[in-house]
């Protein structure tokens, strides 16, 4: 009896674009950021859903609710779905954090686990909240398909426990807004990615170009 978890990252936010880091702050999506959730909806059109489960903050739920659609189920704001709050680094746009702190988005590029922010959460604390709830929403839909509607660090991490990755390489492997990431999960517990960062759904001009800049 396999468990199917599909796993997706919200749609565009005007911060996403703009290269500002967002962490907890409730950030809307943009009209972009509504298409590709559409185009994910359109993607899932014939997947048969058991629940859905989003973090609480807007731009998971809103890309949620656009992927529910019709479908007569529930979706489950769930916190430990949340993104990684990054404390001081809130709202912050690249070029100002090479002002303020200089050096240390490059550690953070690098090796993100010795970057340690007032007021932030550690990427160790967020994957293990993340694989936490990973594991309990698993352990409520055995041999359905659920769908988490999350974010970068909190997916990535969890994609990451699966495939046996260092938590610092977690920028070699970037995930697309409204990109899918499916992960099959045996009876036994044993998780396979079948599919990471899938974005053939989205068309070219809206998929993702690069996650990261310098924006000066």
């Amino acid at each position: 009896m396999k468990t199917t978890v599909i796993l997706v990252r919200h749609g565009e936010t005007n911060w996403n674009v703009l290269h500002r880091f967002q962490g907890i702050s409730d950030v809307p999506l943009n009209e972009k950021g509504r298409l590709q959730a559409g185009f994910a909806k359109n993607g899932l059109a014939d997947t048969k859903l058991a629940a859905i489960y989003s973090s609480p903050l807007q731009r998971a739920m809103e890309t949620a609710e656009i992927i529910r659609g019709n479908r007569e189920i529930p979706v489950y704001a769930t916190d430990g779905l949340r993104e990684m709050g990054v404390g001081e680094w809130e709202g912050l746009l690249v070029s100002e954090i090479d002002e303020k702190y200089p050096g240390w988005y490059d550690i953070w590029r690098t090796c993100p686990t010795k970057i340690r922010l007032q007021g932030g959460e550690p990427f160790t604390e967020t994957q293990r909240r993340a694989w936490k709830a990973f594991q309990e929403i698993i352990g409520k839909h055995q041999g359905k398909t659920v769908l988490i509607v999350s974010h970068m660090m909190c997916i990535s991490s969890i994609l990451l426990t699966v495939a046996g990755i260092p938590l610092d390489e977690i920028w070699q492997h970037p995930i697309g807004n409204a990109a899918l990431n499916i992960v099959e999960v045996d009876e036994a517990g044993n998780a396979v990615i079948t599919d990471w960062s899938r974005d053939n759904h989205i068309p070219e001009a809206y998929r993702l170009k690069s996650p990261f800049g310098r924006v000066k």
